[in-house]
């Protein structure tokens, strides 16, 4: 698959949309529809303190949504990702505990969202992405930190039609890893809490070194995103169906190992 040029994206806390405008806001109508190797952007929403029917009628472009998130203490982290070529996005770390840690939260979800070229807004299913222990029990839902979701663009004749998690169902997790339900009866891998909140600066017996990148990328999101459909000129899309041939665990294991693929901005 193509490498797209590296770039780090950051969690902005306040507000939500991007200060730029125009290819730089996933709320902002695009051209009409996209070919294959265009830029496209995605907006990646953090809410937490709410679960997933928190979620539900929420527009992460609308004045009302963006009012909910704000006072909510969430994010957004916006990104360019080439069409059809597979995009590994992912905030760092301190942002992303930032956004939960600031709210004094138990439990984030996330969403995905963008146009469809014309002003319509898509926006994903939510999926839970953290949840400390005190929440576990109540959410059926392993306490910890999911480190891969798969995000599935439709396009047809180049027009977003819908956003689409794939189920991992928790192959290929490394050891130490929970399985973490993530909504919908999905399951992804996720670092526990124990694990990723061991400071290996004041103790000598945590199971993951922080300051490795590797053990890093264990406690905070990356989200694989590829396409199906076809694009504005009729040109079958075929990312996604490399994902079903690699498979489940070689999608998450390059989701863990590789780095930011996506062009991105910081929003605020």
């Amino acid at each position: 698959m193509p490498a797209s040029r590296l770039a780090l994206a950051l969690l902005s806390l306040l507000p939500l949309r991007v200060a730029g405008v125009g290819e730089y806001d996933p709320c902002a109508a695009s051209k009409p529809a996209s070919a294959s190797g265009d830029l496209f952007t995605f907006g990646i929403a953090y809410y937490p303190g709410a679960d997933v029917d928190a979620w539900d009628g929420l527009n992460p472009c609308s004045l009302s949504g963006v009012a909910n998130l704000t006072a909510a203490g969430g994010g957004a982290a916006v990104y360019r990702a080439k069409v059809d070529d597979m995009s590994f996005m992912r905030s760092s770390m301190a942002d992303e505990n930032a956004v939960f840690e600031n709210a004094n939260a138990e439990l984030m979800t996330v969403a995905a969202y963008a146009t469809d070229g014309a002003g319509k807004i898509i926006r994903s299913d939510p999926r839970r992405v953290r949840a400390t222990s005190g929440t576990s029990s109540s959410l059926s839902s392993s306490a910890g930190r999911v480190n891969a979701l798969t995000l599935i663009a439709r396009f047809e004749e180049g027009r977003l039609e819908y956003l689409q998690w794939h189920d991992m169902a928790c192959r290929g997790c490394a050891t130490g890893d929970a399985c973490f339900d993530v909504g919908d009866g999905h399951g992804a891998c996720a670092g526990t809490e124990t694990n990723c909140g061991c400071d290996s600066d004041v103790r000598d017996d945590c199971f993951l070194d922080l300051s490795d990148p590797a053990d890093a990328l264990r406690c905070h999101l990356t989200v694989a995103a590829a396409y199906s459909g076809d694009d504005a000129n009729k040109v079958p899309l075929t990312s996604f169906s490399q994902i079903e041939r690699l498979g489940l665990y070689s999608v998450s294991g390059s989701a863990k190992g590789a780095g930011v693929t996506a062009v991105s901005t910081v929003s605020g």
